[in-house]
């Protein structure tokens, strides 16, 4: 079937998150006739926020987050907790005067009854009333019910508008920092350690695989390499796809394999699960993983519209200082009314993912964990997608920057108590991978401003390009801690306290790169390559390559 597919942006809250209005019911039916299914509700710890809110603050200033009001939670949070004791006083009420109505109505049918048997009974109720006493009593208390019904029913309009109020408060805040992350943008990211020696060296090495002695022949940097050597078409790419679409041609696409063998191999070989993941989500799910379906500029035009005063949506500062979207949003064709609107955008539409962490870690939701389970790894395979709203410059050349690439992601589930070992444990892991691929590499400690939504503590891993003569990311490595099981509804069975109770807490969620191909890619051309424009294959990948030891030009 034929899609539409656009860069997009948020949904609002309302549409993110069944709110009262459709507890029990679940949404409302597709045009195909469907039923739509029921959203996942966020459990967000309104007490803490309110009881934190200056703190709260403080790390989303940290973070550049320019639209986090956690005061303006913890206000509406105090309004909702009025507002529901109000409503539970008139439905007591109401329930009250039903009881009452139920009584009087009894014994004016048992006095009618009465009067049907012999007329001659006097005409006076239990309760000291005649018949047109007890109708006139009825008639009162039917008045006060429909009161009732009134106000319970504005308290309720009140309260559903507070409660989407609150929910789309604490949905902007973003996960607390870890305290040993650096505060700033990314000039104050901290080298950890750095492997390698090849980021000292101004000349092709004559052997790669050593680097000692150089030759007289500078870098000569990825896209180039990779037009002599035959293995990208990105003219082709841009030709049926648009900019930064590239194919894979002959030794290039043995290479992709090869790199993403390799790195399930690996995987595999360290306890993750492997997984070939979908390639979409709905955008309930890729909203609650962290990322953002919808632009500032959107959300305010489809939930701004809603509110005023102190909660009116200025789309410069919506979610993340308003950076634009990288998500693609996805709709069929078919489910496209004649007028060119899109009304499945209302519901919970499909996005391209833009990292398998999203399905890895939502395929867990809703569900509580066996604590034996855990942690639980999984490595996933997916394409992936990111409009690349705003890149400019050397980035965009080649295969550096892509709007499709592969990327093997690894997630780990695990213990709250366990998280910060499983976070050094991912990044162990992608040393060794690297190191195994002979790239000279460092390990850094990324700042505030660097940390995504979710991320409480984030490491990246940038390789030495030599032929951009630069640093370029090629990995990170995040602990989530319970910012998206949270949101997702994931949990586990807490150790047995002294009483023998064992409430479930939320999982904490970690994710980290194993191999992004392109990036990886870009590494080893400018790397691996030698002074007659040839690149040697690293011996790991070797035995995924066909026989191909060494990639030679196409001249040659």
């Amino acid at each position: 079937m034929l899609a539409r597919v656009r860069a997009g942006s948020r949904l609002n809250v309302a549409q993110y998150f069944c709110l009262r209005t459709c507890a029990g019911s679940g949404i409302s039916a597709q045009r195909s006739g469907q039923q739509r299914r029921a959203l996942i509700q966020p459990s967000f710890d309104y007490k803490h926020i309110r009881d934190n809110a200056q703190v709260l603050l403080q790390n989303a200033q940290d973070r550049n987050v320019l639209d986090a009001r956690p005061h303006r939670v913890g206000e509406l949070y105090d309004e909702f907790r009025k507002l529901t004791t109000l409503v539970n006083e008139k439905r007591s009420e109401l329930n009250s005067l039903s009881k009452e109505l139920g009584s009087l109505a009894r014994n004016l049918s048992n006095k009618h009854r009465g009067n049907m048997r012999n007329v001659e009974e006097p005409t006076v109720s239990n309760s000291g009333m005649d018949q047109s006493g007890l109708q006139a009593a009825m008639n009162d208390l039917k008045e006060k019910a429909g009161i009732a019904k009134a106000t319970i029913q504005a308290i309720d309009a009140q309260l559903k508008a507070v409660e989407t109020r609150l929910q789309y408060e604490a949905s902007k805040l973003p996960n607390i920092s870890h305290p040993d992350t650096p505060v700033g943008d990314e000039s104050q990211a901290r080298t950890l350690k750095t492997v390698g020696t090849l980021h000292t060296k101004d000349k092709i090495p004559l052997d790669p695989s050593d680097g000692t002695g150089l030759s007289e022949f500078d870098f000569k940097d990825h896209y180039d390499l990779a037009l002599d050597l035959g293995i990208v078409d990105m003219e082709a790419g841009a030709k049926v796809a648009g900019s930064r679409f590239h194919y894979w041609r002959g030794a290039g696409a043995l290479l992709e394999l090869a790199l993403v063998q390799y790195a399930m191999t690996r995987a595999t070989a360290a306890g993750f699960t492997p997984h070939i993941t979908p390639d979409m989500a709905r955008s309930s799910i890729v909203d609650a993983c962290g990322f953002r379906p919808r632009s500032g500029a959107e959300e305010h035009a489809r939930f701004g519209a809603h509110m005023g005063g102190k909660d009116q949506v200025d789309p410069a500062r919506s979610r993340s200082s308003g950076e634009a979207s990288q998500i693609y949003r996805v709709s069929a064709v078919a489910e496209e009314d004649t007028s060119g609107a899109d009304n499945n955008v209302e519901a919970d539409p499909l996005c391209l993912i833009a990292t398998a962490e999203i399905p890895l870690v939502a395929m867990r939701a809703q569900q509580i964990l066996d604590r034996r389970q855990l942690p639980m790894s999984a490595a996933g395979l997916s394409h992936c997608f990111r409009a690349e709203a705003g890149a400019r410059g050397r980035d965009t050349r080649g295969i550096y920057r892509l709007h499709q690439f592969t990327k093997v992601e690894l997630v780990t589930l695990a213990l709250p108590e366990s998280s910060q070992k499983e976070l050094d444990r991912l990044v162990d892991f992608q040393a060794a991978l690297y190191s195994d691929l002979g790239l000279t590499f460092r390990v850094l400690q990324m700042p505030t401003h660097e940390l995504g939504a979710s991320a409480y503590q984030k490491y990246d891993i940038e390789a030495w390009m030599p032929g951009r003569k630069a640093w370029g990311e090629i990995s990170s490595a995040s602990n989530c801690t319970d910012y998206q099981a949270r949101r997702l509804g994931i949990r586990v069975r807490a150790s047995a306290a002294k009483d023998g109770s064992s409430a479930p807490v939320f999982v904490h969620t970690l994710n980290a790169t194993a191999v992004a191909v392109p990036r990886i890619v870009v590494a080893l051309l400018e790397s691996h390559q030698r002074p007659d424009g040839s690149v040697v294959v690293p011996q790991a990948l070797r035995p995924w390559m066909m026989g191909m030891d060494v990639l030679v030009p196409s001249s040659h």
